[in-house]
């Protein structure tokens, strides 16, 4: 799987995390309205912090490299959240995720960076079945996922939560049915 350099949209740059980022991530990783319903740890140290940026950056041009990404504002380049997708072994779909930091929220940067990287997924690696899963809890998430048209599933116990499935296919998505 091939991971971009960058990807662009009229106000953001979604990019590859560099070491520069390090400072950022780690406020971002330690800021608990980020993190309240994601997957992510409630905190991590700056060693912590530090050893996953290299091991993300390492990956990113090996065989099996983890699709994360910092978002970032074109304008002044401020880093305002992070995107992704991962496969899952057991999901017929690869999920996506977003996350925007406290003060850049409300201003339609998750939906769209998620649209950008929806497109990525669908018409450059081809990519069949994406979908988002959020907590019953972040309305805001479920709005973006509704926003960038993936369809409401239903509710399923996720990673011992539960969790909202949004479901977007890829001939949903070439055919303009989302």
């Amino acid at each position: 799987m091939k991971i971009p350099t960058s990807l662009k949209t009229d106000r953001l740059l979604i990019r590859r995390y560099n070491s520069e980022d390090l400072e950022g991530l780690y406020r971002f990783f330690n800021n608990r309205e980020v993190t309240r319903y994601t997957d992510m740890p409630a905190s991590q140290s700056y060693g912590e912090t530090k050893a996953f940026l290299d091991m993300l950056i390492d990956s990113y041009d090996s065989d099996e490299p983890t699709f994360a990404m910092a978002i970032c504002k074109i304008d002044d380049g401020a880093v305002v959240g992070s995107c992704g997708f991962a496969s899952a072994e057991f999901l017929p779909e690869t999920q996506i995720y977003y996350a925007i930091s406290p003060e850049f929220q409300g201003k339609g940067y998750a939906s769209e960076a998620a649209a950008k990287l929806i497109e990525y997924m669908f018409l450059v690696l081809d990519i069949d079945r994406i979908a988002v899963y959020c907590s019953p809890e972040n309305p805001a998430s479920s709005k973006v996922a509704r926003k960038i048209g993936l369809k409401y599933k239903g509710q399923v116990r996720q990673n011992e939560r539960d969790a909202e499935h949004f479901l977007l296919t890829q001939e949903e998505y070439l055919s303009g049915d989302k």
